[in-house]
């Protein structure tokens, strides 16, 4: 019965995959592009370029629209494969850019908007080294707090969830704090984490390992980052895997604060919101997401083809690639992706 109901899954699944749209169009040479809305409307587009971080904004989120790329700094080694590229985050005063090179240091740059300067490169994890994985996020709040989360391999040499605040705009960093340390060890070593944040309520998803499941998990803060007292499972199933399968998912927050999550188990990609089932969406990897007062989108990709999913809609195909990032630009949909070097954007009605 249970391949049986996995069958029709994914009959479905490549039922629903029969809609097709390739509006995708080159933005730049590039990998790993992540977009981000602000509150106040504006899109932000960060992505790297051998050791350069670059990004460009759109105040209107249609096609095309993006100012020209600025190269904001050059990071030696820096790392742009499977997820581990540069990240975003934006309040109405800062705008933050993380990135991680070879050597496993994350360093943070911040834009102050009210002069529109650059600060130079600063130190995010205060042990040097221990990023090596490469897989880290960052969120903001409000005015100038930031906060950064990633996987660390300090004290131990096992993977561990740290993570550290920022409250002047990311131009310096708390001392950093294990959030989670998983029983059997380490946890996940290669899958990609996230974050979101509103007010004290911070949330932090993960791949953990324990007993041999590669499960998603969420921490939960509720006061401001200082500490994660409750990390829940995610859905009901397990994954047991002697292997990493490199794909984390993303959480994002419903226009009332509530926790959304998307993840992979197997083949097949999942939604959940903490302590429900999960609700399969297709197969896929990389999958991620966003929320707003339009709905939530979901983007992923498979067998080479980006998808996206709008609200209770049937998946669209935007274009070849894979890594796609989405946000919401008034009733407007963006994803971008990387396809063979070039960063590529399409846009679409929610």
């Amino acid at each position: 019965m249970r391949y049986l109901l996995y069958f029709l899954l994914q009959l479905g699944a490549v039922l629903a995959h029969s809609q097709t749209s390739e509006t995708g169009q080159k933005v730049s040479m590039g990998h790993l592009p992540m977009v981000l809305t602000d509150a106040g409307g504006t899109v932000h587009l960060v992505y790297g370029q051998d050791s350069t971080i670059y990004y460009a904004t759109s105040s209107t989120g249609q096609s095309g629209s993006f100012t020209q790329p600025v190269a904001v700094a050059t990071l030696s080694k820096l790392v742009t494969t499977a997820k581990r590229g540069p990240q975003v985050a934006a309040t109405n005063e800062y705008v933050v850019i993380t990135a991680v090179n070879r050597m496993g240091d994350i360093f943070s740059y911040s834009l102050d908007r009210r002069t529109g300067k650059w600060s130079s490169a600063t130190h995010v994890n205060d042990v040097p080294a221990v990023a090596l994985e490469g897989f880290q996020a960052v969120a903001g709040t409000v005015k100038g707090t930031f906060h950064s989360v990633w996987l660390d391999l300090r004290d131990d040499k096992k993977n561990k969830l740290v993570g550290a605040t920022s409250a002047d705009g990311g131009r310096t960093w708390s001392t950093n704090r294990v959030i989670y340390r998983s029983p059997s060890g380490t946890i996940c070593e290669c899958c990609r984490v996230s974050i979101v944040a509103r007010n004290n309520d911070v949330y932090v998803q993960f791949r953990n390992f324990i007993d041999g499941s590669r499960d998603l998990h969420l921490a939960h803060s509720t006061d401001g980052g200082k500490t994660f007292p409750s990390v829940q499972k995610l859905g009901s199933g397990t994954w047991k895997l002697q292997a990493c399968p490199m794909d984390g998912g993303a959480v994002a927050l419903s226009p009332t604060g509530q926790p959304l999550t998307t993840w992979r188990r197997e083949n097949m990609l999942y939604t959940c919101q903490p302590g429900q089932p999960e609700q399969a969406v297709a197969p896929g990897r990389n999958v991620t997401m966003v929320s707003g007062n339009g709905g939530f989108v979901l983007a992923w990709d498979d067998q080479g083809t980006v998808w996206v999913k709008r609200n209770d809609g049937e998946p669209v195909s935007v274009g070849k690639g894979q890594m796609p990032s989405v946000a919401l630009a008034g009733k407007s949909v963006l994803c971008v992706w990387e396809a063979n070097g070039q960063v590529m954007l399409a846009t679409m009605s929610l």
